[in-house]
């Protein structure tokens, strides 16, 4: 076999080019390169030296530090825009690119309902998770100190008397469930909460379109949301909890099961006076 001879200064650049690997990521050792390259990618977030808005460099310089081909590049960025981790944006110039999500929840609700799909889950097993998910979320948020707390909650509220559409309606009454995980202080709540509302948001808008007289619904669905921060206001957790487990079960029964089962609206509980 031939061998070239390099003179000192090409030995240099050569040395150089294999040495110089930008942080946070390193030139790949194993064989199947786009897992490698999303291990890195994930191992720089989780670290802390990639976060929510930041620009991955160009594929042209992430295959030349990983030293692999710019497809085995393309592919990993794939799945993580699959992912939601991602977000690649078209074209050229300093807008184009992959940007560091600043949140998974696409990617978990898609995650969700293909596996939903493909392990034959019962929408009656993905309301069960909601009723507990949600039963604690709202039991933390009225046990927490904090007079501001339902201001969000009174406003999407407020909103729903306006919503006349279903579409506009799911997208509040979606935004009310999701923001008492937020309201809790559990930061994995709200995340797990917004997936598993996204995966059956198909079903919950057909069970809307079931619905005999949704002018009526709508109205009573905004009663229970009022009662529900009313039961916080008023420092009852147990109520609170029991209310919202008691809100979704119902509606599932009524809308998405198909049961000919009226909603009944539990009945409004005095809120305590605070000391």
């Amino acid at each position: 076999m031939r061998r070239l001879a390099l003179g000192p200064e090409t030995a240099v650049v050569l040395v150089a080019m294999e040495t110089r690997s930008p942080a946070p990521f390193q030139a790949l050792q194993r064989t199947r390169a786009f897992e490698e390259i999303i291990l890195q990618i994930e191992r720089a977030i989780s670290s802390g030296e990639l976060g929510p808005g930041d620009r991955l460099p160009s594929e042209r310089d992430l295959a030349e530090t990983f030293g692999v081909s710019r497809s085995s590049v393309r592919e990993a960025l794939r799945a993580l825009e699959m992912f939601g981790v991602v977000v690649a944006r078209r074209g050229t110039g300093a807008d184009a690119g992959s940007i560091v999500a600043s949140g998974a929840e696409t990617g978990l609700v898609s995650a969700l309902r293909m596996h939903s799909a493909l392990l034959r889950i019962p929408t009656a097993d993905l309301v069960e998770v909601r009723v507990l998910l949600e039963g604690h979320a709202a039991r933390a948020v009225a046990e927490r100190e904090d007079p501001d707390k339902t201001a969000p909650l009174r406003a999407l509220v407020a909103r729903m008397h306006e919503a006349h559409t279903a579409d506009d309606f799911y997208d509040l009454d979606t935004s009310f469930h999701v923001a008492l995980g937020s309201i809790s202080g559990n930061a994995l709540l709200p995340v797990l909460m917004e997936a598993l509302r996204g995966s059956m948001a198909r079903e919950m808008l057909a069970g809307y379109g079931r619905l005999a007289d949704w002018e009526a619904v709508r109205r009573q669905l905004i009663d229970e949301h009022e009662q529900i921060v009313d039961a916080i206001d008023g420092g009852d957790p147990e109520a609170v909890e029991q209310m919202v487990r008691g809100h979704i079960a119902r509606f599932y029964r009524t809308a998405i099961s198909g049961e000919d089962e009226p909603a009944a609206t539990p009945p409004r509980r005095r809120r305590r006076r605070r000391a």
